[in-house]
């Protein structure tokens, strides 16, 4: 008995030797597992960023892309006749024109997309005249309608009235922050906003105050300029159908939900 007790008294330093190593290498392989899934997590992190995120483009050619970069509101990479081009269009037209008419324009048409509508909707219901857009002007033979005061004195104060807003805005173009200056009932106070002539900004031109940041007024101006361009499409379609059907969009709409088959554009064309 005493043999055996002094030979585990000589083993135990060896069995506690060992334990203690396995206890040391069950630590480093469970520090190692959080240190490789670091690692790996810094990998697919790492992975992610060096991708770029794609841009959504449109009919874009190798072309329009070496000059429309997506810093523009609403480029998606469409310029087949190479108008934005600054050396491709041999300077016929000034390309920050183009983009300062596009969206002038397209204000516009959302405005007349909504003046054209909106009258022959309230009329079907009752409220106001029951009158389509293409009846409304001067322009004979089709316009002519008596509103409270005689329809030519109108007409021509909304072209002194238009033509001043225009000279305003095309002197403001050429001379951004001209419109601050005053010398009109002092309204230039108010009018002259940011100095930039497309997005004047400022209490009456931005009075919500959208856009706080950079990034937001980026994805405000997008919108804008793709609503612009779905106006200008649908203006276009108005006068289309006026043309062919001789009555107005929302009519058009009634007849082609009452009909479907006999209603489209097909059938209006005579294509059938």
């Amino acid at each position: 008995m005493a043999a055996l007790a002094t030979r585990a008294l000589a083993s135990a330093p060896v069995a506690l030797e060992a334990t203690r190593q396995r206890l040391v290498a069950g630590k480093a392989l469970r520090s190692a597992v959080p240190a490789v899934a670091a690692v790996r997590g810094q990998r697919l992190v790492t992975r992610a960023s060096l991708e770029k995120p794609t841009r959504q483009t449109y009919f874009a050619s190798p072309q329009s892309l070496s000059y429309l970069d997506g810093t523009l509101p609403g480029d998606f990479g469409f310029d087949p006749l190479g108008l934005s081009d600054p050396e491709g269009a041999g300077n016929f037209i000034d390309p920050k024109w183009l983009t300062y008419g596009e969206l002038i324009n397209g204000r516009w048409a959302m405005l007349g997309v909504a003046g054209m509508i909106a009258p022959e909707i309230l009329g079907s219901y009752g409220v106001g005249p029951k009158i389509v857009w293409f009846q409304s002007g001067v322009i004979p033979p089709l316009g002519g309608y008596e509103y409270w005061a005689d329809p030519y004195a109108l007409f021509v104060l909304e072209i002194v009235l238009i033509g001043f807003a225009e000279h305003r805005r095309a002197q403001d173009y050429y001379k951004p922050g001209y419109g601050s200056k005053q010398y009109l009932l002092g309204l230039e106070k108010v009018l002259g906003g940011s100095g930039d002539p497309i997005y004047p900004g400022g209490p009456v031109f931005n009075f919500a105050g959208l856009g706080k940041t950079p990034e937001e007024m980026h994805t405000y101006k997008t919108k804008e300029v793709r609503n612009s361009r779905l106006a200008m499409l649908a203006a276009l379609g108005f006068f289309f159908q006026a043309w062919i059907t001789g009555v107005g969009p929302y009519q058009n709409l009634l007849d082609h939900l009452a009909d479907p088959v006999n209603n489209n554009i097909l059938t209006n064309l005579k294509l059938h």
